[in-house]
C-alpha cells in the first residue's frame, strides 16, 4: 500500500522540478529565448532568438545599449557605426531613401522633428558617419543631461553630411543641429532602429524620416 502512495507522489515532485529548472525534454531552449537573458540590446540583435515585436529587424528595443551597429537617433552616445562610404557592399541610390519610423512607437521623436522643420533644419539629410561622435559631443558640450531623458539631436549626427541643398547644417555649420528632451528608452529604441535601416547605404545617401 505505502509503495502504490509513494510512485505517484514522487512522479509528482519530478515534474514539478523539471518545470522550474527547464524546459521539456526536445523543446530548443533558442525558441523560449527572451530579452531577459541579454543585458543589452546589441546582445540580443546578435543572437537574434527572441520575439521581434514589430516586424521591423530589430529584437529587444526595450534594453539598454550598447546597440546593434548604427548611432543612436539623437542625443544618446551610441556605437559609431564603421563607415560604408568605401564598401563595395553598400549602395547609394539617387534619389531620396525614406526611413520609416513608427509614430506611435515614438512620439516624442516625431513632435521633435516637426519642431525642428519650422525652425529651419532640413527634411533631406546626407548620410556621413565619419565623425559623427565629434560632431555629437561639440554640440552637447553645452547641453545639460536630465535623469531617463536623452538629448535628441535633429538632424541625427549620421544625417549632418554636406549638400548643396543643406540650408541649415551643411559645412562649416555641419556639428550643429535642433535639441530636444526625449524619454532615453524611446531616443534609444529609435536610434537603433535607424542604425539597422541604414547599414547597407554608402555615406553620401541622402535619406529622409518618414513616420506613419
Amino acid at each position: 500500500m505505502k509503495r502504490r502512495i509513494i510512485i505517484p507522489i514522487l512522479a509528482v515532485a519530478a515534474a514539478l522540478v523539471a518545470s522550474a529548472v527547464g524546459q521539456p525534454v526536445g523543446v530548443d531552449s533558442a525558441q523560449a529565448a527572451t530579452c531577459g537573458a541579454y543585458s543589452s540590446q546589441a546582445a540580443a540583435q546578435h543572437a537574434h532568438d527572441t520575439r521581434d515585436a514589430d516586424g521591423d529587424g530589430v529584437y529587444c528595443e526595450s534594453l539598454p545599449c550598447p546597440c546593434a551597429k548604427g548611432d543612436s537617433g539623437g542625443g544618446s552616445p551610441g556605437p559609431v557605426a564603421a563607415s560604408h562610404s568605401t564598401a563595395t557592399s553598400c549602395t547609394r541610390p539617387r534619389g531620396v531613401v525614406p526611413v520609416g519610423f513608427s509614430a506611435t512607437k515614438y512620439p516624442d521623436i516625431r513632435a521633435h522633428l516637426v519642431r525642428a522643420l519650422r525652425r529651419g533644419w532640413p527634411r533631406v539629410l546626407v548620410l556621413d558617419r565619419s565623425g559623427a561622435g565629434a560632431r555629437r559631443e561639440r554640440l552637447l558640450a553645452g547641453i545639460p543631461t536630465r535623469p531617463g531623458m536623452d538629448r535628441d539631436e535633429y538632424p541625427p549626427a549620421v544625417g549632418r553630411g554636406r549638400g548643396a541643398h543643406l540650408v541649415r547644417g551643411s559645412n562649416p555649420r555641419g556639428w550643429e543641429a535642433d535639441v530636444a528632451y526625449v524619454p532615453s528608452a524611446e531616443n534609444r529604441s529609435h536610434g537603433s532602429t535607424m542604425g539597422i535601416k541604414l547599414r547597407r547605404f554608402c555615406d553620401g545617401t541622402r535619406f529622409r524620416y518618414v513616420f506613419s
